[in-house]
């Protein structure tokens, strides 16, 4: 029995760090998720003609990528926001959260906020910090433009949430 109890303890005290450790890799995971995230749109930003916007929603913690696109309903109509099909959401784990959004240096809301590129092409400085139960991280892309935008010009109408459901809105194929 004395022997049974050794050996659990001592196999207990092996797997107990490696379990302890999945949840740092999960919250690892998702930072580089968001990192990729923010590489497609600087990448959609600089290779088209499209405005994109970054979406965060806190109520499932999840960041995708918008793209501002032909309505396949109506492609003589105007231009709606969809979600980019060749960028996945990103899923923050439990434990996770988006501790502070800025564009520009201006706070993004706690529970829902889009970070759109500007209809001249240029986009706003992002930051984003996370929290996490064992990870903190800060995220940065830095903004360009042809001409410089001041964050309160009207023209950089990057600060409110996209209405995701508006008349004529996101298309969803699915």
């Amino acid at each position: 029995m004395i022997v049974a109890c050794s050996i659990l303890v001592i196999v207990g005290t092996l797997a107990l760090p490696r379990f302890l450790v999945v949840d740092s890799q999960r919250e690892e995971k998702a930072v580089v998720a968001v990192e990729d995230l923010l590489r497609m749109f600087a990448f959609r930003n600089s290779a088209g003609l499209q405005q994109v916007s970054l979406h965060y929603t806190r109520e499932n913690a999840t960041l995708t990528l918008w793209i501002m696109d032909l309505n396949p309903a109506d492609p003589d109509g105007p231009r709606v926001w969809q979600q980019d099909r060749l960028s996945s959401p990103v899923e923050l784990p439990e434990g996770l959260k988006v501790e502070r959004a800025l564009a520009d240096g201006l706070p993004m809301t706690e529970d829902e906020w889009s970070i759109a590129t500007n209809p001249d092409g240029s986009r706003p400085r992002i930051e984003i910090s996370f929290a996490g139960k064992d990870k903190r991280a800060e995220l940065v892309l830095e903004n360009y433009s042809n001409s410089p935008i001041r964050a309160d010009d009207p023209r950089a109408r990057v600060r409110q949430p996209i209405d995701l459901d508006a008349e004529g809105g996101a298309y969803d194929p699915w």
